[in-house]
């Protein structure tokens, strides 16, 4: 199913404005307030409505069905899974700058899972330290590169032989483990 976002790019003084900061509409067409952009379902939208001094940012990702339980976005039909909403222009701003660095970055708003966007919530009510925990959040949800396994041995003390560390043996005999120290041993 496709979601409908109202925009609204010429509004008077008493109307409110809506535009679309994130989103890559699958249609555009026109509608009785003016154009209307269509969403494919699982794509992360980010709509911000502003009217005379306020300003509303509604980050949300669209549904495969209507939802009864899903929430009502003005100017966005049918209903959406709310992921962010933000009411003052310092988080708004925060979170504009949020989608620049994952467009920079080449990472894909949509293929962030939901509970990322929990976490960002978290951190832009004040209860997280914004500039420690955006990198590690980031983090997480990167693929992580394969390790390169460990070589097999018969025995962990032979493992420890062949990375050129001392056995338990060698150090309650006082082996050492290089001939420099085995001078100093000796002398």
């Amino acid at each position: 199913m496709k979601t409908a976002v109202q925009l609204r790019t010429l509004a008077g003084d008493e109307r409110p404005r809506g535009e679309l900061l994130l989103g890559t509409p699958c249609d555009l067409g026109e509608g009785r307030l003016g154009p209307v952009a269509r969403f494919e379902s699982g794509e992360v939208v980010a709509y911000q409505i502003r009217s005379r001094r306020r300003r509303r940012l509604f980050v949300f990702r669209t549904l495969e069905v209507d939802d009864a339980f899903a929430v009502a976005v003005p100017g966005v039909r049918p209903r959406v899974q709310l992921l962010l909403e933000l009411r003052t222009a310092g988080r708004i701003r925060l979170v504009r700058s949020l989608f620049a660095y994952l467009t920079r970055t080449g990472r894909d708003p949509s293929a962030l899972p939901d509970a990322f966007y929990a976490r960002i919530g978290a951190m832009l009510g004040g209860r997280l330290p914004g500039h420690k925990i955006l990198p590690s959040l980031l983090l997480a949800y990167r693929p992580k590169p394969k390790r390169a396994r460990a070589r097999r041995c018969d025995s962990p003390r032979q493992a420890d032989v062949g990375k050129g560390k001392a056995t338990s043996i060698e150090v309650v005999q006082g082996a050492a483990a290089s001939p420099r120290q085995a001078r100093r041993r000796d002398a």
